[in-house]
């Protein structure tokens, strides 16, 4: 008798943690890839629709599955990503970030090459712009590529929610952004280099608040980035009915008992946690974020606004330089695409977008045609 095959056990699709919304489909993929693969193809139905099978790890032999829109996506970018995928020689392959460091030209690079995804609903949508899917077995997260800076600014509460206040939800995702990254570094320069800005009133409670303090001020800055940084690692790995009950005694620690005596001061806190707090507002971002807010944090401390400012104009040069697979990071801003700002910051109602998104390479531009030629109409 032929020995009966047990099933791998597998848990149930739910909302993933990340990407949750209030309308809207709730399904997140899972660590099987062919419920996975599925859970695109019942959302994607046409048979332009292609998967390309791969094995790769020497010890693990995992399956990894590359999908694309036949006649949507560019065929170049469908070439190159497959090359760099077959050049991958390892033991093993446990989660699509090894195949994410692969796919980045840049190794050394500041932002990935391609985008993390949990939900099928966005990775659909994705495919129908032009990019690429990349599935990978016993991983629930799906990688597409190109990726550009503007899907960290997005979010799937935008297209079910409505186009009220879009916007403004967009833009506060920005200035979210910007605060975590430049506000120890703007207190800094402030408080050390250039106090004639700074209201009497409020320069009067600073430097009452900061009168004892232990440390000059941007060792004290530093230290309590790390501080928060900790507290943060400690939560990802504690049990969550342990985890949230670490983040109170730690903020009551390091909020009220290290200001009350004397070790930290209550405004260094203050602006640590507004920029540890915003630094969530791009969940796909936190660690280029507090990478970024810790080298801004040294430059505010030793060189004031005029290094800061000059920093920015920096890493903004450098960010608008990068183009990975025919996507400019920074588009549809730099370089500037009018049609693309239908749904950038702003956000038309969906008839109005009758172009697929020029900042991704693809050879099918027109997604509503029937829309398009009544308005010529």
């Amino acid at each position: 008798m032929a020995e009966k095959q047990t099933e791998t056990p597998q848990r149930s699709i739910t909302e993933p943690p990340t990407g949750q919304v209030l309308l809207g489909p709730r399904e997140g993929f899972i660590e099987n890839i062919d419920t996975n693969v599925s859970l695109v193809t019942k959302r994607i139905k046409s048979k332009d629709l292609k998967w390309v099978k791969l094995t790769i790890g020497r010890y693990t032999q995992t399956q990894v599955m590359l999908g694309y829109i036949d006649s949507i996506a560019d065929q170049t970018v469908v070439k190159t990503v497959l090359t760099r995928l077959k050049k991958i020689n390892c033991d093993g392959i446990v989660d699509t970030s090894y195949i994410s460091e692969s796919l980045n030209p840049d190794h050394v690079g500041l932002y990935n090459a391609a985008a993390s995804e949990e939900k099928p609903d966005v990775v659909a949508s994705r495919l129908l712009e032009g990019r690429i899917v990349i599935l990978v077995d016993g991983s629930p997260v799906a990688l597409t590529i190109p990726h550009i800076f503007l899907e960290n600014v997005q979010n799937s509460n935008d297209y079910y929610g409505g186009n009220a206040g879009v916007k403004l939800k967009r833009t506060i995702r920005l200035i979210g952004a910007l605060i975590a990254i430049l506000l120890p570094g703007f207190f800094l320069a402030v408080s050390l280099y250039h106090l004639s800005i700074i209201p009497l009133k409020t320069l009067t409670s600073i430097a009452n608040a900061t009168e004892n303090d232990l440390f000059p001020p941007i060792v004290e800055m530093i230290l309590v980035i790390i501080l928060f940084e900790i507290i943060y690692e400690a939560t990802l790995v504690m049990p969550k009915h342990l985890g949230s009950a670490t983040s109170i005694i730690a903020v009551f620690v390091v909020g009220e008992v290290a200001s009350t005596v004397g070790l930290l001061s209550a405004p260094t806190v203050l602006v640590v946690a507004i920029s540890g707090i915003t630094s969530y507002i791009m969940p796909n971002m936190i660690a280029q974020i507090s990478i970024l807010r810790f080298i801004f944090c040294l430059v505010g401390g030793f060189l004031g606004l005029y290094g800061l400012v000059a920093g920015f104009i920096v890493l903004l040069v450098y960010t608008a330089s990068i183009d990975h697979y025919g996507a400019p990071y920074l588009a549809p801003f730099a370089p500037y695409i009018a049609d693309d700002q239908k749904d950038a910051l702003d956000k038309v109602p969906f008839p109005e977008m009758i172009k697929r998104p020029q900042s991704i390479p693809n050879h099918n531009p027109i997604r509503q045609r029937a829309t398009e030629e009544n308005h010529e109409h």
